[in-house]
């Protein structure tokens, strides 16, 4: 390889974003690939966090904005139900 080319496989363009609104036992929380955040008291303030980060999401990777919010409910024990 030559000083100063870049392999075009080695750098991976960035995996999409989809924040979830899920419902938890203190309240509805957003997730990111398992990561909760703390639980809101209300459904409709976690929906409007997730869609403005979603859409901070998507900008950042140049990608068709997504509107669609997966809702699922959780166990207390966290496995999904």
């Amino acid at each position: 390889m030559m000083s100063g080319c870049v392999h075009p496989l080695r750098f991976a363009s960035p995996k999409p974003r989809l924040y979830e609104v899920v419902a938890r036992a203190g309240g509805w929380s957003i997730s990111l690939n398992g990561a909760c955040t703390r639980p809101f008291r209300g459904r409709r303030a976690a929906e409007r966090i997730a869609k403005t980060l979603q859409r901070q999401a998507d900008a950042l990777t140049d990608k068709p904005k997504r509107h669609v919010i997966i809702m699922r409910e959780r166990s207390r024990g966290g496995a999904a139900v």
